[in-house]
């Protein structure tokens, strides 16, 4: 919300010290990277790229939480028959199991989003490129993503149809 303000005041006081001094016509552009994404090979590859690596996570992670139910399960048949030694090293050997499991979790959620962040990077980075090249060939002054940062503007043209030109996709 603070961004969104920040950028219409910033669009506004660009356009009033453009009017006021008559410099520059200035000229809008959106697009929806979203749409973009999806038409794009590479958003394809990425989302089924993303979703082998967490079902790999999601697999280790059950793995993990079976040995602890079966260590937990096979600790409470046999508790009242044990020592109090090993009850003390079989409690020991749940809680490092137990705790080996929340690290991993935790792990695999930092995983999970460096790698979303890995993959997406390299498809922004060409969306990045192909919209630098549109802005020049169109003489844009501003180009904004059509996801609700710019509310409204009579004079922004919709360029997604370029991008998806210059990108060569249908």
């Amino acid at each position: 919300m603070k961004r969104t303000i920040q950028l219409l005041i910033l669009v506004i006081s660009i356009s009033l010290t453009s009017n006021l001094f008559a410099q520059k016509t200035l000229k809008l552009g959106h697009f929806s990277s979203a749409e973009l994404i999806k038409k794009m090979p590479e958003g394809d590859s990425a989302q089924l790229v993303m979703q082998k690596y967490v079902e790999e996570l999601q697999k280790e992670a059950e793995s993990m939480e079976k040995e602890y139910n079966r260590l937990t399960a096979e600790f409470q048949a046999k508790e009242a028959q044990l020592s109090d030694l090993l009850k003390q090293s079989k409690q020991r050997e749940i809680v490092s199991v137990g705790q080996r499991f929340q690290e991993f979790q935790q792990s695999a959620q930092e995983d999970i989003q460096k790698k979303q962040t890995e993959i997406m990077s390299k498809i922004t980075d060409k969306i990045k490129s192909v919209v630098a090249e549109v802005a020049k060939e169109g003489k844009y002054t501003y180009i904004f993503e059509s996801n609700g940062i710019l509310w409204y503007s009579e004079d922004s043209e919709d360029i997604t149809p370029q991008l998806l030109k210059k990108l060569n996709l249908k």
